[in-house]
């Protein structure tokens, strides 16, 4: 690994601001509405869904994904190596989370736009990994580690793995974030079976 250059830091700054652009915010101002303040307080597309409706879900999820997607094209569109591309994508999703003001959300849709930019074929483990949790589990939030492991797992076996450390990095944020998910999705899965 060269010493990074100062377009490098200057493209991984702009990496930030992009991904401290949350939809759900920019939604809800449009809306007349705040959604760190209202249902879950999360600025994400769920919450915009149970907020505003099914519409303002795939805007934000959109949105988000988006920002993700677009730092990694405009990696490799610069001509950066792999690893600073996927390092893009992974300051994309750290923008969401940790946005330049405000509360930001929990990363999934900016992660996913970034994972599906890096790897479409990666990405393809893990709609697979995540279906395949889905059917027993019935819950996409329970879902979500059987999906990223079998990301991470197309991702070796393409080799790519050596390069996506700073996107796994991500990942693994993301699913830190929602660890009171799967704690509250846990639970009613129980009251369901009490």
């Amino acid at each position: 690994m060269n010493a990074i250059s100062p377009e490098a830091v200057l493209y991984l700054a702009i990496c930030w601001v992009l991904g401290s652009l949350l939809w759900a915010r920019v939604l809800g101002s449009a809306l007349g509405a705040d959604p760190t303040s209202e249902g879950s307080g999360n600025p994400g597309a769920r919450n915009a869904g149970r907020l505003f409706g099914a519409s303002a879900f795939f805007i934000v999820f959109a949105g988000d994904a988006l920002k993700g997607a677009a730092a990694v094209v405009a990696g490799r569109y610069l001509g950066h190596p792999e690893w600073l591309v996927a390092a893009g994508g992974a300051i994309a999703v750290l923008g969401h989370v940790f946005p330049l003001s405000g509360k930001g959300g929990k990363g999934v849709s900016a992660f996913v736009g970034a994972a599906l930019a890096f790897s479409p074929v990666a990405f393809i483990g893990y709609a697979v990994g995540t279906a395949a949790a889905l059917l027993p589990l019935r819950s996409a939030t329970l879902a979500m580690p059987g999906g990223f492991a079998a990301w991470t797992a197309a991702l070796w076996f393409s080799g790519l793995l050596p390069a996506s450390w700073p996107l796994l990095l991500a990942g693994s944020l993301v699913l830190i974030r929602h660890h009171s998910d799967f704690a509250d999705a846990i639970r009613r899965r129980q009251t369901l079976f009490d």
